[in-house]
């Protein structure tokens, strides 16, 4: 079964729309779905509460009692999580279930995968990146320099990559429970780096799966703030690799 966890806030139109996508065209496996709302003051618990999947399936909904980070709030789903596979999901994604199925596969199949997601794209139908090296400085100063790029070259069907971007990410279990999920230093930006990065440190492969897409609404705003964040966090990941 794929326990599917989606942090939340503030969110409800996506949150209905990204649930609405599993009703659609639900994956063939089984599946949960468990929604942590971090104190939204829309009616996000409300949209959860009313949804129903196509199989008759409820939403958990775990409602925070104060600001969350988003690595606290996808811990406490995945200690709920009852399936042996789980799902971190944004709820600004539409996910299908040829998507679902296609990544759990991988995961069963090849058993030296950790971490596994799709490609992304706009709603628009334009491209988003996800999948690149781990950073670097060394890497950081080439991409500044234009000698190196950091997003990750189709290789195949699939591509091995360092990290990939947060807003889809499934794995084992067991094996995330075993790291202890995502690290609680880390608020928001980052925390996909850092637990893609402690996933390759224990053998595993994270890879993206080619010719799989999802519509990943994230990123179309990429302000200065938000930049300053990643990078801050970016820095923060180094230092904490020293």
């Amino acid at each position: 079964m794929i326990s599917i966890v989606v942090f939340t806030r503030d969110d409800a139109e996506w949150l209905e729309r990204c649930l609405g996508s599993l009703t659609a065209e639900p994956p063939a496996e089984d599946y949960e779905v468990i929604v942590f709302d971090n104190c939204s003051r829309d009616d996000s618990a409300e949209r959860v509460r009313a949804w129903r999947g196509a199989g008759g399936e409820r939403a958990s909904l775990i409602q925070a009692q104060r600001d969350t980070s988003f690595s606290e709030g996808n811990n406490l789903g995945l200690r709920a999580a009852a399936g042996d596979l789980v799902l971190f999901l944004n709820p600004d994604t539409e996910p299908r279930g040829h998507i679902l199925d296609a990544c759990a596969s991988t995961l069963r199949e090849q058993g030296d995968v950790g971490l596994v997601g799709p490609c992304l794209r706009f709603p628009s139908g334009a491209g988003q990146a996800n999948g690149w090296a781990l950073p670097t400085v060394r890497q950081l100063l080439a991409e500044k320099l234009g000698r190196a790029a950091r997003h990750a070259r189709p290789t195949g069907e699939q591509t091995d990559v360092g990290w990939l971007m947060g807003c889809f990410l499934m794995g084992r279990r067991a094996d995330l429970r075993a790291i202890g999920g995502f690290d609680e230093r880390f608020w928001f930006h980052g925390t996909d780096l850092e637990l893609c990065a402690r996933v390759a440190d224990e053998g595993w492969r994270v890879t993206r799966l080619e010719g799989v897409e999802l519509v990943h609404r994230g990123h179309l705003d990429w302000s200065l703030a938000r930049r300053r964040a990643s990078w801050r966090a970016t820095a923060q990941w180094l230092w904490s690799r020293r």
